[in-house]
């Protein structure tokens, strides 16, 4: 049966050879019982030249790996095959396909598909990760034996995804309930739809309400980081005024101890050693009002910029804030006023 060529089309030399070495290697793999290898030599072979033979062997390993409703349609289209002069390998081919399909009828299962719930109409249903057609759904149709898996979504829908064990020859029907997806957005009605539902006016303001809320919200917590960020600069900028303060205040005391070495006089007579430590002082002196000068200035713009932020800030009811901030400094002194 091996060596029948079916002369549906032409086919060269060489592919003829190549089919026939597909064939044997996959009738090699049937008997060893290498059902997945058998089923990919046997489809190459009818890739090459079509035989009946190709798919009674293509059908029988199916059967094997349990795909029965791909088996019975193999049967199937054997049977249906047409020859003027029909050879003898086509002839035992119908026989055996035949009465192989007659025991496989009983053993396949049926399934139905329903869908439940919005957007049900326009939904696609996969089984097994395959998308079920859609005239197919509601209709009971041939499935194969065991354990399957079926789902169904749609635009802002999905279903549970359910399991089943269908048995050999077993009927069953599984209802897919479409439901919202918890991050669908909900369209809002316009006016004119809203306008045709019964207290639809009421529905419209309910449905903006969340979408204003949400704005707020989103203002609210703008503000709120603006403010936070001005106190945060105030404190700083009230820090660096302080510490300009602390410095100023320093370099003053110590101009005043090396001035108080000459009895405040300029020039003055000292000894090496009081002059060093004068020298000393002032070095001193110089380096706090150095600071003091960096303190003041840091402490300035952090006040200025606090201010500026809080002045920005809105407010929870959305008014122009009222309360405001300016510094100032001054010869030796700083500070903050304002109205809150």
């Amino acid at each position: 049966m091996l060596l029948h060529v079916g002369t549906a089309r032409a086919a060269s030399d060489e592919d003829k050879a190549g089919a026939r070495a597909a064939a044997t290697q996959g009738e090699a793999a049937f008997q060893g019982k290498h059902w997945a290898e058998a089923l990919d030599l046997f489809t190459r072979a009818e890739s090459l030249v079509h035989s009946p033979v190709h798919l009674l062997f293509k059908a029988r390993a199916l059967v094997q790996l349990g795909q029965l409703v791909k088996a019975r349609e193999a049967y199937l289209s054997i049977a249906r095959e047409e020859s003027a002069s029909p050879s003898s390998a086509l002839i035992k081919a119908r026989e055996a396909a035949a009465k192989e399909e007659a025991l496989l009828e009983p053993r396949l299962g049926n399934v139905t598909l329903k869908l439940d719930g919005p957007g049900a109409a326009d939904a696609t249903v996969t089984m097994d990760g395959a998308k079920v057609p859609s005239v197919l759904v509601g209709v009971s149709r041939p499935a194969d034996p065991g354990e399957h898996t079926v789902r169904a979504s749609g635009t802002g829908v999905e279903s549970e995804p359910q399991t089943f064990l269908l048995p050999e020859g077993g009927t069953t029907t599984i209802t897919l309930r479409l439901k919202p997806m918890p991050t669908a957005a909900v369209a809002v009605p316009g006016p004119k739809a809203a306008g045709a539902a019964h207290g639809s006016q009421h529905t419209t303001e309910a449905a903006t309400l969340p979408l204003a809320a949400s704005g707020q919200d989103a203002v609210e917590r703008d503000g709120s980081g603006m403010r936070t960020a001005s106190y945060v600069a105030i404190a700083a900028g009230a820090v660096g005024l302080a510490a300009g303060t602390v410095f100023g205040l320093n370099a003053k005391s110590k101009y005043r101890q090396g001035n108080e070495l000459c009895g405040n006089q300029d020039p003055c007579t000292l000894s090496s050693e009081s002059a060093a430590h004068r020298e000393q002082l002032g070095k001193d002196g110089d380096s706090a009002k150095t600071l003091s000068i960096i303190g003041f200035v840091a402490g300035g713009v952090g006040v200025a910029a606090g201010t500026i932020l809080f002045g920005l800030a809105p407010n929870k009811s959305g008014e122009p804030a009222r309360a405001g901030l300016s510094s100032w400094i001054g010869l030796g002194s700083a500070g903050l006023s304002g109205r809150f």
